[in-house]
């Protein structure tokens, strides 16, 4: 029994020195931007460029090959679908490594969202399905999360020019096994 403890201690010597999740094979990422005139804001979307870049209330550490998944997003005073291009949101974040195809290079390595939005100044749940796959990630620490939303064409504003405007999305990390 000493021996297989001295031998257990050897092999623990080798591992991450970060907290692991052992019992925990599933971790959220909620996403929470709104707009922000200023740039000092905790949850900053630049309507008008239609990007955003939020910073983490604390690093998330990754230590296992994991797959993400969009469990759901929400919108407040979105673009009402009315035509052909605001018809889905075409949601891109810099640190997921999306690797989706399409004819069209405006959505090529993008999330696609139907929009649901059929009223103004509402809150719209856009995602039905749970747990849609967007890709999958290698271990790794996240701090930040920074990417686009726009509607179809790449280029067309998914919000109003409002202080109002705001979209929640979900994560799913999933370790693999």
């Amino acid at each position: 029994m000493m021996n297989q403890a001295k031998e257990n201690a050897k092999l623990a010597f080798y591992q991450n020195p970060g907290y692991q999740l052992e019992r925990r094979e599933k971790k959220t990422i909620v996403l929470d931007v709104e707009d922000s005139d200023s740039t000092i804001g905790t949850k900053p979307l630049t309507v008008g460029g239609n990007e955003f870049n939020v910073k983490l209330h604390e690093p998330l550490r990754i230590d296992r090959l994991s797959d993400v998944y969009l469990d759901s997003f929400i919108t407040f005073d979105a673009d009402l679908n009315n035509s052909k291009n605001t018809s889905a949101f075409v949601l891109s974040i810099n640190e997921f490594n999306i690797q989706s195809n399409s004819n069209s290079s405006d959505i090529f390595n993008n999330i696609i969202i139907f929009n649901n939005t059929t009223m103004a100044d509402t809150s719209v749940l856009h995602k039905s399905k749970k747990f849609n796959y967007i890709c999958s990630i290698n271990p790794s620490t996240l701090t930040k999360l920074s990417g686009n939303i726009t509607f179809l064409d790449g280029s067309t504003k998914a919000f109003s020019e409002t202080e109002k405007a705001r979209f929640l999305a979900e994560f799913m990390i999933v370790a693999r096994d």
